[in-house]
């Protein structure tokens, strides 16, 4: 998976693995596939430039940021300090990287300074890392899939050194906008009843973490299209979802919309996602970010007592440790259907539809930064968390439909009553000006 390089969604890299897994499972005794289609406006990454008393090192160009070449008078704006008309226009902002426990919950904080100096009239944008420039390369986030009116490019901190606010400053992305389709790839096995277990992941991303759930997914539907018929009570369906890394076309959450209506015609017992296996864990250690020896803390959410008690046998039968069961990852609103909307990933989509769901997840500092390569990957923790994946759809595989979904019977008839829901609501696709 890894050899495919930068799976940017849409881009040849991805279309290539897509492809690939289209002719494994393809290939697999008595499974179907298909695919469902979805246009986009792909971003296609190239190199970041800044120049400023000389060339600085760039790390990676922000993904969505604007192609092109813009100048300005460099400043630096504190986190916490808007980017605004009255500060930005017309100048190169230099941010810190938020100071956050992990990389990815600093999404929204990029987001939102990407669109306000977009609103602002600013150059553009430098995010500059606390972390030297050899692990902060190729650095893929936010990936919201909207695509922003500056440029915008991340730096490591030996190239944030070379930096003199004030100085004219020329920033610019070389990456292409282009129309394109992409494709979610559906792959269904048969079992002894019609309904479905859907298990899902996407298959666009960066580096071996993000997203090496295909992988998983790929040894699931290799595993169960050799048992009999008989061993397997329920259909099974493996949906390797595309434009994760373009959620403003997000590929699960079009599969999660239509099994909220497939739930309803009964043709659907539990969604299962998986993301981010085997993940070691890597903290901030004297400016730079350091293997601690364990295993990242990682999450099994699981929305019903038949569904959590499924992950916590599982975990233990084979030893996968620094898991946590959990029911949601945000702070529960107790009028509201459901309560916790957050299962920290893709599962979110599928739980805030009301389907029965349970989801694998970590969110390591190497998620988004590829440079680490197979070093931020334990591939033994990664094989137990598939195999306890497996033991967990097959114990849930002959479990009366009712009992696996719990309070989400309740809950859906609470939302058809006109109880509050979650947001489905996507990123847009463009920022505003």
């Amino acid at each position: 998976m890894a050899g495919f390089g930068v799976r940017s969604t849409g881009s040849p890299a991805h279309n290539g693995l897509i492809s690939w897994l289209e002719r494994r499972v393809s290939h697999l005794p008595g499974m179907s596939v298909r695919s469902e289609r979805i246009p986009i406006q792909r971003w296609q990454p190239g190199p970041g430039l800044l120049l400023s008393g000389g060339a600085v090192p760039v790390a990676s160009a922000i993904p969505y940021s604007a192609p092109g070449l813009r100048s300005g008078d460099l400043i630096h704006l504190p986190l916490g300090t808007p980017i605004t008309a009255a500060n930005a226009r017309g100048k190169v902002v230099l941010r810190d990287f938020p100071p956050v426990d992990r990389g990815y919950l600093a999404e929204p904080l990029l987001d939102r300074d990407m669109i306000d100096a977009g609103t602002a009239g600013a150059a553009g944008v430098i995010v500059a890392f606390p972390f030297p420039h050899d692990q902060v390369r190729g650095y893929w986030d936010p990936h919201t899939g909207t695509h922003y009116r500056v440029p915008g490019v991340f730096i490591g901190s030996d190239a944030a050194s070379k930096l003199q606010v004030g100085t004219r400053t020329t920033i610019g992305v070389l990456a292409a906008r282009l129309p394109a389709v992409t494709r979610t790839l559906i792959a269904t096995l048969p079992g002894q009843s019609a309904e479905r277990i859907v298990l899902d992941t996407n298959t666009d991303g960066v580096g071996w973490v993000q997203e090496n759930g295909t992988v998983g997914l790929l040894a699931l539907a290799e595993h169960f299209a050799r048992l009999p018929l008989r061993c397997r009570p329920r259909t099974l369906e493996f949906d390797f979802a595309t434009a994760h890394l373009h959620r403003s076309s997000e590929g699960s959450e079009f599969r999660a919309r239509a099994l909220d209506t497939d739930y309803d015609a009964g043709s659907v017992a539990f969604a299962f996602v998986i993301e981010h296996l085997g993940t070691r864990e890597f903290l901030p250690s004297n400016g730079s970010l350091r293997p601690t020896g364990a295993a990242e803390l990682a999450g099994w959410f699981a929305g019903s007592p038949a569904l959590a008690q499924a992950a916590s046998v599982a975990l233990a039968g084979r030893a996968v440790d620094r898991t946590f069961v959990l029911p949601g990852s945000d702070l529960p609103v107790p009028d509201r259907a459901p309560p916790q909307c957050s299962f920290g990933g893709i599962g979110t989509h599928f739980h805030s539809h009301l389907v029965p769901t349970m989801a694998m997840i970590s969110g390591p500092w190497t998620l988004w930064a590829p440079s680490f390569g197979a070093e931020a990957v334990d591939h033994e923790r990664m094989r137990r968390q598939v195999l306890a994946a497996g033991d967990a759809i097959t114990a849930l595989a002959p479990v009366a439909r009712d009992q696996i979904a719990g309070p989400y019977l309740d809950l859906r008839r609470a939302r058809a009553a006109g109880a509050p829901t979650c947001s489905h609501d996507l990123p847009p696709a463009r920022a505003p000006r």
